[in-house]
């Protein structure tokens, strides 16, 4: 039996009581009867054989549709009981994901803030060792000899310079090899006050072309004697990127005063102080 036909029988289907009392053709009263033979035992009858079958297509299809719908039911219900399942699960997600974020977003904080304590307290290291070298200049230039009397080398150096110096104004001299062991180590030389470091460093600045020569080394050629302020590495750091900056921005004044370094472009210009790496923002 096709849908259709089911569905036209369905909408003019009757009962079989109905089907008496309302008048209806010889047909219907045999299938009624049919249909009331089958709730008395005992009674038999002799209707057209279509129509029986055509009752028990009807029967059987309905029975289906029954079967189809409850089956239908149950797989929507465990389809149902899924989806609220999944739906839990993804909001517990959903909350685990949002508290991961605020996690995230606090070490981030965190990191930042450590980052920050960190940067200041190397600053205050490099500071602090900074400070222990105010007293400290480093001398290169000077030539090696075996059984060097550092502290008679640095009298001759004061000599040349015009400083007075007293044995009893250093606190320690000593020389240290160079790396490559080409040329000769630098000497190193502590004063006792700050004050004789720089009287010392005042004093190289006013004598020009300082060299071997003007402390009586005469073997070989002359080399120029340079003074430095001892600087701690970080500081030494700056000081390259300095030169660098320097030549590519064509500065004309570079130097260190007391472990600070200053630029300068023209005579006259403001100088621009350099304490780290983003000072070099200020420079032109």
């Amino acid at each position: 039996m096709k849908k259709e036909d089911f569905i036209k029988i369905e909408d003019s289907w009757l009962c079989p009581v109905c089907v008496v009392s309302s008048g209806g053709s010889a047909v219907d009263r045999q299938v009624a009867a049919a249909l009331t033979a089958v709730d008395k035992p005992g009674v038999e009858i002799t209707p057209n054989i279509e129509l029986v079958d055509i009752l028990n297509e009807m029967k059987s299809f309905r029975l289906e549709i029954k079967e189809t719908n409850k089956e239908f039911r149950n797989q929507l219900e465990n389809y149902s009981e899924w989806i609220v399942d999944n739906g839990k699960k993804i909001e517990e997600v959903g909350n685990k994901i949002e508290k991961a974020i605020e996690d995230i977003g606090f070490l981030r904080q965190e990191n930042a803030n450590l980052k920050k304590i960190v940067n200041d307290l190397s600053s205050k290291v490099n500071a602090l060792e900074q400070s222990s070298k105010d007293n400290v200049v480093e001398i290169s230039g000077v030539p090696h000899k075996e059984k060097d009397d550092i502290l008679n080398i640095i009298g001759k150096i004061s000599d040349a310079i015009g400083f007075l110096f007293k044995e009893d104004s250093v606190d320690n001299c000593y020389r240290y090899k160079s790396i490559d062991g080409s040329r000769p180590g630098i000497i190193v030389v502590r004063f006792v006050r700050k004050l004789d470091k720089e009287a010392f460093m005042n004093k190289r600045r006013v004598k020009k072309n300082l060299n071997s020569r003007d402390i009586g080394f005469m073997d070989g050629d002359a080399s120029v004697i340079y003074f430095n302020e001892s600087l701690t590495q970080e500081i030494r750091k700056l000081l390259n990127m300095a030169r660098a900056i320097k030549r590519e921005k064509q500065y004309t004044y570079l130097w260190v005063r007391n472990g600070r370094i200053f630029m300068r472009k023209n005579q006259g210009d403001r100088f621009v102080t350099i304490n780290s790496i983003e000072d070099f923002n200020k420079l032109a």
